[in-house]
Parts: structure tokens; sequence; C-alpha cells
């Protein structure tokens, strides 16, 4: 009876961390993009880049043409400035699919007056990248939940 008890016991564990790993969403194409996003919130264009050419083939799969252009663009950009800027019109795109998702946040930057989608509540400014990694603020989560402070910079 112990031992019944006891793989009764693992077996609900199981299913709790199961579950769990279902709640967390996943979207391939939001995915991408979060990858693009954090390299370009690390400076790494080359990551960008590489990131970028990933997402836009996933968005053509997925008959997201706009994201896929604006994906494609980044890919080929020659620099930050120039990938941040396609990176603002990818995002409004990305906030689009994460609207009502859950685990995917969408962040805005008053400096770059733009939005951004992350899959963490801790700022990683895309747009400041490096010189200000904590710009920014939690526009909506799972709960809807109106625009607060998330970690200091230029709006904390």
């Amino acid at each position: 009876m112990k031992n019944f008890s006891l793989l009764l016991t693992l077996a609900v564990a199981l299913f709790g961390l199961a579950n769990r790993s279902q709640a967390a969403s996943s979207n391939p194409v939001l995915d991408d993009y979060v990858i693009v996003a954090e390299a370009l919130a690390k400076d790494d264009l080359a990551a960008a880049k590489k990131a970028a050419s990933t997402l836009s083939e996933a968005a053509t799969t997925e008959k997201l043409t706009s994201l896929a252009n604006h994906a494609s663009e980044i890919a080929s950009s020659d620099s930050l400035d120039t990938a941040r800027e396609h990176f603002k019109l990818a995002s409004s795109e990305a906030g689009k699919l994460a609207s009502g998702q859950d685990g995917y946040y969408v962040f805005t930057c008053p400096m770059a007056k733009a939005e951004w989608v992350q899959k963490t509540k801790k700022v990683q400014n895309p747009y400041m990248g490096q010189s200000m990694p904590g710009c920014g603020s939690l526009k909506n989560g799972k709960s809807g939940s109106k625009t607060m402070s998330m970690g200091g910079g230029c709006c904390g």
C-alpha cells in the first residue's frame, strides 16, 4: 500500500509538471521573433540577422506575409540601427500575434516609441540594447494588467 501511495504521488507530480509545461504557450513564430529581440537587446547584429532569417521562413510558412517581409529586412540589415527600425514594424505584427496568449508579454519603450514581445517579465530592451537594457515597461501580461514599471532604466 505504501508503494502504491508513493507511485500515485509521483504520477500526480509528473502530471502537474506536464500540465505546467503545456500551460506555458508556445508559438513557433513568436518564439523565433523573441530570439531576434534577445539578440538586439544584446547588440548582436549577426545573431539578430540569423534569427530574423529563421523568423522570415516561419512567418512565410504561417502566411504571415507582413511579418515575414519585416523579418527579411532585419536579416539583410547592415547596422543595428537599421535592424531596429525594421524590428519596430515586425513588433507591431508580433504584438497582434501575442495578444491574449499566455507566456508572452508586451513591453513598451518610451524612448523608441515602440513595443516588443518577450517571454519573460524582466525588461530586455531590443531598441536601446546594452546602453539601456532596463528601459521599458510591461504593457500587458496574462492578466491584461495596465502598464506598470518593470525594472528601471529610462522609465522605471
